[in-house]
Formats: C-alpha cells, structure tokens, sequence
C-alpha cells in the first residue's frame, strides 16, 4: 500500500512541478527561471526538486519530450505508411493539442523554448520526405523545402488556434492544414 501512496506523491509532485514552469514559462524564458522560483510556486523543497529533475531545462524537456510523444503516438499511422486517411491523422494530433492546450500554448509563444518546435516539426519529416523520393527522387533537396513550408505553416495555425481560444473544432483546423498542405 505505502508503494502506491508513494507513486501516487511522487506523480503530483512532478504534475504540481511541471505546473510551476509552465507558470513561469508564460512571463520568462527558461534560461531565466531558478529552481529556486519553482519550488516555491510549487510548495516543495529544492531537494524534491532535484531528485527528479538536474534543473529547469531538465524539467523543461521531460514536458516536452511527453508532448512530442505523444504527438508521435498520434501520428504513427502516417509515419507506418500504408492507407492512412491522414485527415484522421491530423484531426488525432488536434485533438491532442487541444487536450493539452495550455501546455502547448506555453511552450509555443515567444517564452516557450525554440527547439520544441524544431522537435514537432521533425516528427513526421522522414515520413514525407520517403513518401516524396518515391515519386519524385529528383527533387530531394525541393521535397525539404516543401515539407519545411507544410510544417512551418502548420505550427502557425496551431498556435494562431490556441491564441484565438481554439473556437474552430479540431476537424475544422485539421482540415485546414489538410486543404494548405
């Protein structure tokens, strides 16, 4: 029983954490935030805090290596090929980001970290650029470019969707980036 309890604190700790950066992230970058200012925002110790995490960069992309994941899991259709309705794809991957909505508007917006978008945008690159060499294999370097352009402009509905409130279903937005890519 005590074990449970324990995974139990140990997983709102980390959940109350998180939120506490993400807090942060809305009026700082993470370079300067102190572990300092997130364990008083999350009522722990810095001793808690470090045994889960080297510091706020560390914490910082524990939260995103789970959105990438989970993206990734999203997107698994496509990135195995095959028949994939890749409007149901994406309408997967909306839904997720609107699940976590307030997590990916911090880490998009202008305090949120650049790389993050680098790691979003890579998910389904190799995908596209395989599916491209297939039926053009002399236009390889065009193929980056054009996936480049789709993804770029994609993360720039999303984040204009999660800035206006996210009044478009996701079908709606999915759909969108399906129609401009």
């Amino acid at each position: 029983m005590s074990g449970k309890r324990q995974d139990a604190r140990v997983r709102y700790t980390k959940m109350v954490v998180k939120q506490s950066l993400l807090e942060l992230l809305r009026t700082k970058p993470v370079a300067k935030i102190t572990v300092t200012e997130i364990c008083e925002a999350a009522g722990i110790n810095r001793a808690t805090f470090y045994s889960h995490y080297a510091d706020p960069s560390d914490l910082l992309q524990s939260i995103e290596d789970e959105l990438v994941e989970g993206i990734t899991v999203r997107a698994q259709p496509a990135l195995s090929g095959g028949g994939t309705d890749m409007r149901a794809t994406l309408r997967g991957i909306v839904g997720y980001i609107r699940a976590n909505a307030d997590t990916f508007r911090v880490l998009l917006s202008d305090t949120g970290d650049a790389s993050f978008q680098n790691q979003v945008v890579s998910v389904m690159e190799r995908r596209y650029l395989d599916f491209w060499q297939a039926f053009r294999p002399e236009d390889a370097e065009g193929a980056a470019y054009i996936y480049t352009f789709i993804a770029l402009g994609s993360v720039g509905v999303i984040r204009r969707w999660l800035d206006e409130g996210m009044l478009r279903s996701d079908a709606e937005i999915a759909e969108l980036i399906f129609r401009l890519s």
